[in-house]
């Protein structure tokens, strides 16, 4: 059955009601409880900058401080900002309950019983816009929950049992990650896992159109000083991009927003086209997507891994043979970046991490 989850959806101001970030709540109650708005925007996980831009956002909102700095003293909160600080308070005390309630009959509502013959699989997988396309192609053969969280955290969440299939990406040849394939050889095992190839994809910088010329390596970003969105740690594109940046002698301190992070390849492509940055690093399928010139750097293999003797490898199975269809190969050179020609099942885990003997 779906889990399902209510939320408030707070929205506050004078004339316009404006949504109220849950970021901006976490961020006052840290302060409440630090008194220091260093300490704060690490525990929240935000930039300084970030930081400063919500305060001011909502002060201008609201036309009340929120929070006051005191040089040698930390930061602390107005009357005002230690009311928004309690409101999760206030609606756990008065509203949480009933959501709660009314979420486990909203769940009950939309459980419906799967068509009979129909497998159920649980994929944990790093985010890729082709996955998404091929989940659409099976759906009339197996339900599958999909989940999007990095390559490393979906193994970890194979080795748990929380999903039965698990997709991650590795560069061509692996030994671009440097030490982080170590990462990798640790999570994997030949004789319990079950792995197939599922596609080829083309990783590099997402940029404006205009700026496609002018980078030719990863340290043109901080040479040309453009503003940066990265991916979140732990995400496979992070440890790659990280491991090239390695490769170059570059410092992550040297490339401008390195910090600012995104969950997708399209969140990142969207930030980019929205003029919020000016680079991204991610697949050449999502700046496409969002009109934006690619400068290709590494191809990648994504792979997709379950136990050995499960039964999930029967669905691995069938979206290896759909991944090798050739309406699939059509849907995704429409998108662009993608090859399915190596695409196989049974693939030796010495080949996954390039090795030349067995692992």
């Amino acid at each position: 059955m779906l889990k399902v989850k209510l939320d408030a959806n707070i929205r506050i101001g004078r004339d316009a009601l404006y949504p109220l970030p849950p970021e901006l709540i976490a961020l006052l109650r840290s302060i409440r409880e630090n008194g220091s708005l260093v300490q704060a925007i690490r525990e929240v996980g935000i930039s300084y900058r970030h930081a400063w831009g919500l305060l001011g956002r909502w002060e201008a909102i609201t036309g009340q401080k929120l929070a006051i700095l005191t040089r040698g003293q930390g930061t602390g909160l107005t009357e005002v900002g230690a009311r928004f600080a309690e409101i999760g308070d206030w609606l756990e005390a008065r509203v949480d309950k009933h959501f709660e309630d009314l979420g486990d009959e909203l769940a009950r509502y939309l459980a419906l019983p799967s068509k009979p013959g129909k497998q159920s699989v649980r994929v944990h997988a790093s985010h890729d816009i082709a996955l998404l396309k091929l989940k659409e192609r099976l759906v009339r053969h197996l339900a599958i929950d999909l989940d999007f969280e990095g390559s490393l955290n979906s193994l970890d969440s194979l080795a748990r049992g929380d999903c039965d299939i698990a997709g991650f990406h590795l560069p061509d040849p692996p030994q671009l990650l440097g030490p982080l394939l170590a990462e990798f050889s640790t999570r994997l095992n030949a004789r319990q896992h079950y792995i197939g190839l599922l596609l080829v994809r083309h990783q590099g910088l997402m940029v404006a159109k205009g700026r496609v010329r002018r980078i030719r390596r990863l340290a043109d970003l901080a040479k040309l000083g453009l503003r940066f969105v990265n991916r979140e740690r732990g995400s496979g594109t992070r440890l790659l991009f990280d491991a090239l940046l390695a490769g170059e002698g570059l410092a992550p301190s040297r490339i401008k927003g390195y910090e600012k992070e995104e969950f997708t390849h399209m969140a990142t492509a969207a930030t980019v086209r929205a003029g919020m940055a000016d680079a991204a690093f991610g697949i050449e399928a999502a700046a496409r997507a969002h009109g934006l010139g690619f400068v290709p750097f590494v191809n990648e293999h994504y792979y997709i891994a379950c136990a050995r003797n499960a039964p999930a490898r029967i669905a691995l199975d069938t979206m290896i043979a759909t991944a090798r269809s050739a309406a699939f190969a059509r849907a995704v050179a429409r998108i662009g970046g993608y090859d399915t020609k190596s695409t196989k099942a049974g693939v030796a885990l010495s080949e996954v991490l390039g090795r030349q003997t067995g692992a």
